[in-house]
């Protein structure tokens, strides 16, 4: 017990002088170099890879892929020539020291040995996991392999699945590195989606996978998906995650802003602030979740602060001189628009100068949102077809946002922490929108562009069964409404003999007025 508790106390030494060299922004590792050569000998290999460990997440913490870093640039970074030196020191013959190798293999564009490595290294891993937990888990993988291989090669993360499809790994693990495949080398954000969807019905309890269905929705602006996503995420509470937690929290404030959730959009920029304080443009985001939410004094304070440090200026002066406009404060929107001139708007140069009397109740000009930014397709007689069904389902989702009745019903997309009915995922498929009335009652929605499918009917049947066997509680019913274009007459006899289906056509209609 001693020699352990030697130990944590050497690692911990080590821990907080790498700390201090970080935050002190210097590249002088002298002092934890020290710590580990005076450490006793049997000590020495645990220091070593700890070492190795905190100068690779130090270098490549929060990265999505390797080809985000500039290769040069980060070859040539003190921390990987520290990490690379400290590397070349280890005993290459020890199974352990050899994920470091197949790292350094990767930055150097040296794939011929990756592989090996790594098969040799996971054998190693897993057997000592095994006599430890038990199982090599989706966590362990996470950190272990995801966070310093990224994208790898092509081909590189199937290879990786083949070697742990093994009883002694989490389900879910080697589909998961199917996906990775995709999500790094599939140009198809659906392809991507289907390949992280098909990892959660294997195994829901994959945080991996929720928080790269996270990313790629928000890639794609579907803010709900997103939403969804990243709530389960944070929810998981996850040890191990390919970004930082005050780049998620942004990106899930940016979502609850787009869906008009202010308060909330206020309070996850906050957690931003709070994981990650140097967060560009967060603070000055967080100001104008206030400014919308009429706390302009709490504003004005916010904004006041981006300008003395110096940050996200190009954005707050404006939303600075805006906010004391709201405020009816002329005159020390004139001293600002003075200070920082080439960043305030002409429409708001304008406004400061006219008198003060005409803009004392002034409100904040209403911020318009993506849905209510595009245009709403007028659905009317002419049976032109939509090119995809994303476009479609598009059209609706925009309507049942806003509150526009679809198909006859004031229908909503239905949603709760964690959950959001766009894309829902079932137990082998995808449900295009989970729609909810506003008696409670669920409506599984289907979506064609044509009438060239002959599973409709049936799969919007079983779509209906599973939400009443997995969602609905006691006393909600569950509809399905399946819309296309030119739907055939079986379709119509089937669907007109099922009272808990509805059929639609759409069509779109171009009225010339000129």
């Amino acid at each position: 017990m001693a020699t352990e508790n030697t130990l944590e106390i050497i690692a911990d030494k080590l821990l907080a002088q790498f700390d201090k060299i970080l935050l002190d922004n210097s590249t002088d590792f002298s002092s934890c170099d020290q710590i580990v050569k005076t450490a006793p000998p049997e000590h020495k290999g645990g220091l070593e890879s700890l070492y190795c460990d905190l100068l690779l997440d130090a270098l490549i913490s929060g990265y999505y892929r390797y080809s985000e870093m500039d290769t040069k640039q980060l070859v040539d970074d003190p921390l990987y020539t520290k990490f690379k030196k400290m590397v070349y020191g280890l005993d290459r013959s020890d199974p352990y020291n050899l994920l470091y190798y197949a790292i350094i293999d990767l930055v150097s564009e040296k794939k011929e040995n990756v592989l090996q490595y790594l098969s040799a290294y996971l054998d190693e891993k897993i057997k000592s996991l095994k006599t430890e937990s038990g199982i090599f888990t989706a966590e362990d993988f996470t950190y272990i392999l995801v966070v310093p291989l990224k994208e790898g090669f092509p081909g590189m993360w199937s290879a990786i699945g083949r070697m742990l499809d093994r009883d002694d790994v989490e389900a879910g693990i080697p589909e998961m590195c199917a996906a990775l495949d995709h999500l790094y080398y599939d140009s198809k954000n659906e392809s991507i989606i289907e390949s992280l969807t098909q990892v959660l019905q294997c195994n829901p309890k994959i945080l991996l996978a929720k928080e790269l269905l996270g990313y790629t929705y928000y890639n794609m602006q579907m803010w709900g998906n997103a939403l969804s996503y990243f709530e389960q995420f944070e929810d998981g509470k996850p040890t191990s995650r390919i970004f930082l937690e005050g780049t998620v929290y942004f990106w899930m404030a940016w979502c609850y802003g787009k869906k008009k959730d202010y308060l909330k959009e206020e309070e996850y920029y906050r957690k931003s602030l709070g994981a990650l304080p140097v967060g560009e443009n967060t603070l000055n985001n967080l100001g104008y979740s206030l400014y919308k939410q009429r706390k302009f004094k709490e504003a004005q304070s916010v904004f006041e602060d981006c300008l003395r440090q110096n940050r996200d200026v190009r954005y707050a002066a404006n939303n600075l001189v805006r906010t004391l406009l709201a405020q009816g404060k002329n005159g020390e929107a004139q001293r600002v628009i003075q200070e920082h001139e080439r960043f305030v708007s002409k429409d708001l140069k304008r406004r400061a100068e006219k008198p003060v009397g005409k803009v004392k109740n002034a409100v904040p000009e209403p911020a318009v949102t993506d849905v209510e930014a595009e245009t709403i397709i007028d659905i009317g007689v002419k049976k032109q077809q939509f090119s995809s069904e994303k476009l479609l389902e598009d059209e609706l989702v925009q309507r049942m946002e806003i509150g526009i009745p679809v198909f006859g019903m004031p229908l909503r997309i239905y949603q709760k922490r964690g959950v959001y009915g766009r894309q829902f995922v079932l137990r082998n498929g995808r449900l295009d929108i989970l729609g909810i009335d506003t008696a409670g009652d669920l409506y599984v929605i289907e979506l064609k562009k044509d009438s060239g499918y002959d599973d409709a009917y049936a799969q919007t049947r079983e779509y209906i069964d599973w939400i009443e066997e997995d969602v609905a509680v006691k006393g909600q019913r569950v509809f399905g409404i399946i819309c296309l274009n030119d739907p055939t007459k079986d379709l119509i006899e089937k669907v007109k003999a099922d009272d808990q289906m509805r059929l639609f056509e759409y069509s779109i209609s171009y009225s010339e007025i000129i």
